[in-house]
């Protein structure tokens, strides 16, 4: 299995530190606000990977953080006058019910940045201590120089072209922008002295609290351990917060930090990214009202975990259509007539399940190759529907029993079918009823009309016709009249 690490721009081997196992931290959400579709498409993407190694037979523990104290949840405390606790308990759980909505699976901790408080203060004055931090008027900043890897950390660099510390060009955020008595204009805070009205905490230094960089190197510290297989994260994160994250960790324990880097695309709204701050974001739960929480997982899978999603009012009507075809393929295999009598279509058939899913495989092993794998699926599924509505073949049991098994093995690494949780339910057992046979006899007439409208060359009506039942998981192969 190979996984594009970030670090190096390039696909790796993927080897854990210990065999078997792997730690895995993904960057979590700050609770100021309501979750949108940005946030499902990293919570989405990293419950994937997730659910494939666990299905490679690796032991995964995974932290997924919530940034519950930072410079944005002050601020919409302040607005909204409520105190910050109470603001950021209202979003973790709206939080929670959006991922128990798209079938995230359950992390092994959520850890929350108030809860490792004095951990936070022990790291700082380590850092202090080992001459990579200093104290400055209350307030503590970690020291881009004494780190010297720093400018090379997740970009690449041209030897011949490489720039001097002082000319490197640096990304600010609201820890690096913090204090205007740091000794280098790069260095970001890990602790910030008290502004009047805002919560804090006692420290070494005086009342603050912590930078926003310093929380995640804690709770991965605490949880994880100082190394760990796999940091997650949106792409926005690569800088400067990733790679401030790994030169306070590696400065701390004197260890590798993370294995592997792995980033997510984001959704972009008219091609710029969906966020909080540009006021261009769709929430979770008023996209939920009009689909199905299953085609948003579905539409924000389709496309590679490390791709971008542009969104529009409609983009997820394809992934409705595509969607819904699955579940009408799932049905009608559940409901189908059975017989013993020996098909070698259906023998053919069973054949392409295992094919599917051998490919479906492969391609999730070449860094999770979602669109691939999907494509693998919906190929299959287009067959079936083919010999089941078209030339009406009966199935045994042997092929419920494949082809069940594959939609279980989809539902455990794509998280699409969960209401499957036993291969009759939620569909009944009994045979096809008499509005099943309606449809089939009129996909029948439909396709006569065709055969008669292609002997008369009247090609366009023709084509029109086989491209709708194609949007409805029926293709027809046509032959030169």
């Amino acid at each position: 299995m190979k996984v594009y690490n970030s670090l190096t721009f390039k696909k790796e081997e993927f080897k854990t530190l210990e065999p078997g196992k792997v730690k895995m931290y993904v960057c979590g959400v700050t609770v100021y606000g309501s979750p949108h579709l940005g946030h499902a498409k990293s919570a989405v993407a990293f419950d994937l990977i997730h659910r494939y190694l666990k299905f490679k037979g690796y032991d995964v523990n995974v932290a997924k953080n919530y940034t519950d104290i930072d410079d944005k949840i002050i601020k919409a405390s302040q607005e909204n006058n409520v105190d910050f606790r109470t603001l950021s308990e209202q979003y973790i759980g709206e939080y929670e019910e959006i991922m128990q909505l798209l079938n995230v699976e359950k992390d092994t901790y959520n850890p929350r940045a108030t809860e490792v408080m004095d951990l936070i203060i022990k790291f700082t004055q380590e850092l202090i201590k080992k001459g990579n931090a200093y104290e400055r008027n209350g307030s503590v900043y970690f020291s881009v120089q004494s780190f010297p890897k720093y400018n090379t950390i997740l970009q690449r660099v041209k030897d011949k072209q490489k720039k001097s510390e002082e000319d490197d060009d640096y990304v600010t955020d609201q820890d690096t922008a913090f204090g205007e008595d740091k000794l280098d204009v790069r260095d970001f805070a890990l602790w910030k002295k008290m502004k009047e009205g805002e919560p804090y905490w006692d420290s070494p230094w005086g009342k603050g609290r912590p930078g926003w960089h310093i929380e995640c190197s804690v709770m991965i510290l605490n949880f994880l351990g100082e190394t760990i297989d796999i940091h997650g994260g949106g792409q926005d994160l690569k800088f400067p917060h990733h790679r401030n994250e790994i030169a306070q960790s590696e400065s701390y324990s004197g260890k590798t930090f993370a294995k592997y880097f792995l980033h997510n695309g984001y959704v972009n709204v008219n091609n710029e990214k969906m966020s909080k701050s540009l006021a261009n974001f769709f929430t979770v739960a008023d996209i939920a009202k009009e689909y199905d929480p299953m085609v948003i997982r579905w539409y924000l899978i389709s496309s590679h975990y490390r791709s971008s999603n542009n969104y529009t009012s409609d983009s997820l009507e394809p992934a409705k259509k595509t969607y819904n075809r699955l579940l009408n393929t799932i049905k009608k295999v559940n409901d189908t007539e059975f017989s013993d009598t020996k098909s070698k279509q259906l023998d053919d058939l069973i054949v392409k399940i295992g094919e599917a899913k051998a490919k479906m495989i492969e391609a999730m092993d070449d860094d999770f190759d979602t669109p691939v794998a999907l494509a693998e699926l919906l190929t299959l599924f287009r067959e079936i529907n083919k010999a089941l509505l078209q030339d009406n073949i009966k199935i045994n049991q042997e092929f419920k029993d494949k082809f069940f098994d594959l939609i279980m093995f989809s539902e455990s690494i794509f998280g699409i079918f969960p209401f499957l949780k036993s291969k009759s339910k939620p569909f009944s057992d009994e045979s096809a009823d008499e509005k099943d046979k309606i449809i089939k006899n009129l996909i029948n007439l439909i396709i006569e009309i065709r055969v008669k409208l292609r002997e008369k060359k009247i090609y366009d009506l023709s084509d029109v016709i086989r491209d709708r039942l194609r949007e409805l998981g029926i293709d027809i192969e046509d032959k030169k009249v």
